[in-house]
């Protein structure tokens, strides 16, 4: 094969920028990508809330208490609408076991009808 001067010479040009791009300085070089960052340990995930079996009785006691209550009561409509919205509110937050506030919402529903909460 036979190399004219140009393409020797753009053969030595190509090496050259090779040789002169691959070879880098110590203080220039990157960190090694198979060496991974240090990761700080993850923080372990809280504990879900506890299961109160007291509280979750009372809720479904006065849920049940409410419930038999409303039929009978002598109040407006209206009245036992909101009645009812709280109940269901109370409902939602002990499902959510957060007892107090259901507890709270319900007993506030019984007494909106003209009733005593019994516990």
């Amino acid at each position: 094969m036979n190399l004219t001067p140009r393409m020797a010479m753009a053969g030595m040009m190509a090496a050259a920028l090779l040789l002169s791009t691959s070879v880098l300085p110590a203080k220039a070089q990157t960190a090694d990508p198979a060496e991974p960052a240090p990761v700080e340990a993850a923080a372990p995930p809280p504990e879900p809330p506890k299961a109160d079996i007291a509280s979750a009785v009372t809720c479904q006691v006065l849920i049940g208490q409410f419930d038999d209550s409303v039929a009978a009561a002598k109040v407006e409509d209206a009245v036992k609408a909101s009645a009812r919205t709280l109940r269901g509110e109370g409902n939602k937050a002990c499902n959510a076991w957060d007892y107090q506030a259901g507890i709270g919402s319900i007993r506030v529903a019984i007494e909106t009808i003209g009733r005593k909460p019994i516990r």
